[in-house]
């Protein structure tokens, strides 16, 4: 027998016709308010009774990973490609002479662009109405930075236009991280599986077309060509980066005032005490000492050894190409698994590939493998950003961008040390003549370095806990 259910009496929501006219025919005949303090259509206004667009999926939610995705693939790609420039500046541009300069630039590059990142988070935080502005100049200052490089005659120009003015493009890629925690929950660790994967995709085709274009045209129109296309390519994917959550202008007093009261919103600071914050932190700074080091110089390696099928271009673009399922693998296991045992995962297997694929690889068989696990495990690292970031932020939605922004800055540190101690590494000659990859012009220290720096963040991820 069916069993009755009484409803609730629902009287129906008024719309917002109704609700503005039964406004207006109750205000007072004389308003004492500014015509400044009214906001008008062009103004992003919270409205109780909008409905926000969906979470996890949805038109909007797929194209703002869309537009990420690509500004991931243009900010990252090059830096993770900068191995191919640096072999060309060392051995043709500027051969036999500013060899530390060139890999001061190369470095400070992908470092800076860390740090930078992490700087604007807090700018974005108390200034969220510049967000699109800052975005506009960091991509714009990318393109100025390339084009710039196209005319450089000495090692030190690379310094200031590739190494200081590129990294600015930070500003156009924190957003699109820090706004993915918007967009995205139940599938968050998916969604930054798929954004960071960007960085893979674009590592995989900047090579090539750097290559192709300097070896059809030359060096000054390819980076001439690579700076406009990539000022083009930066504005369409901005269009769709947009906040979930709409911007209030004005909080109303309480008491019924008539004026407005701009809103700041109060930051809560303790999470950097928790344990997960430490732990975090030292696995992001320990990871990045070593994680930066094959891109920089597998290429100068592959030359070592005449290598050429594949080449050293070849073995950078593969590398990145297997980040691509490498970030999207362990974003879906870190939905799934506990965060501590994908972490471990990632670091004991990028550092025994290091160790012993390409500490014992002479041949292209050997180096395939490494960099295809390297790629796969090591170059991902990123996509478990959003989950250790979960469990320091908690249910605090202003945390999330400040804690990347903190981790950004992080890696950054590891990454521009990786590259003055990668250089004086390569000075030691206590393993030369040894076997394999070791005994070859004194990469056997810095091999070691790299496999036992990304091991200690492991170490450091095991005391990471929760999903």
């Amino acid at each position: 027998m069916a069993e009755t259910i009484n409803l609730p009496n629902l009287t129906p929501r008024p719309s917002s016709t109704e609700i503005d006219a039964r406004s207006i025919s109750t205000a007072p005949a004389t308003d004492s308010r500014p015509v400044s303090s009214f906001t008008t259509d062009n103004e992003q206004q919270y409205n109780p009774v909008d409905v926000l667009p969906p979470v996890d999926g949805g038109r909007r939610a797929w194209l703002f990973l869309i537009g990420a995705t690509s500004i991931e693939i243009l900010v990252w790609g090059l830096p993770f490609s900068i191995g191919i420039l640096h072999n060309y500046w060392t051995n043709t541009l500027f051969k036999g002479y500013g060899e530390g300069t060139i890999t001061l630039a190369a470095t400070l590059q992908t470092g800076l662009l860390y740090m930078i990142a992490g700087l604007f988070g807090p700018v974005i935080t108390a200034l969220p109405r510049w967000q699109k502005t800052m975005q506009v100049f960091g991509l714009v200052a990318a393109s100025v930075s390339m084009i710039a490089s196209a005319f450089a005659t000495k090692p030190w120009h690379l310094v200031i236009t590739i190494g200081c003015f590129y990294p600015l493009s930070g500003a156009c890629y924190l957003p699109c991280a820090t706004l993915l925690f918007e967009w995205f929950h139940g599938r968050r660790g998916m969604a930054s599986g798929i954004m960071y994967a960007g960085t893979g995709v674009g590592g995989t085709i900047f090579p090539f077309v750097m290559s192709g274009l300097i070896n059809g045209v030359g060096y000054k129109a390819a980076m001439i060509s690579i700076g406009i296309g990539y000022l083009i390519l930066g504005s369409i994917a901005l269009i769709p980066i947009q906040r979930r959550i709409p911007l209030s202008r004005y909080d109303q007093s309480s008491s019924g005032a008539a004026g407005g009261v701009r809103r700041r919103q109060k930051i809560d600071w303790s999470f950097m005490k928790r344990h997960a914050m430490l732990m975090g932190t030292l696995t992001i700074l320990m990871t990045s000492l070593g994680n930066f080091i094959p891109s920089l110089w597998l290429p100068s390696y592959a030359d070592e050894l005449h290598l050429s099928n594949p080449s050293g271009t070849a073995l950078i673009a593969l590398m990145n190409a297997a980040s691509v399922p490498g970030n999207a693998l362990l974003g879906y296991l870190s939905d799934r698994l506990p965060l501590y045992a994908v972490v471990v995962v990632s670091c004991v297997g990028s550092a025994a590939s290091c160790a012993f694929l390409w500490g014992f690889g002479k041949h292209e068989a050997e180096l395939v493998v490494f960099v295809i696990i390297f790629g796969g495990l090591g170059l991902s690292f990123s996509a478990l950003w959003s989950k250790i970031i979960s469990i320091i932020s908690r249910d605090d939605p202003v945390a999330p961008a400040l804690v990347f922004s903190m981790f950004t800055f992080v890696r950054g540190v590891g990454n521009i040390s990786s590259g003055p101690v990668s250089d004086a590494l390569l000075k030691i000659s206590s393993l030369k003549g040894v076997t394999g990859g070791y005994g070859v012009h004194n990469y056997g220290v810095l091999l070691i370095y790299t496999a036992v720096t990304i091991l200690s963040g492991g170490a450091a991820g095991l005391m990471l806990r929760g999903r």
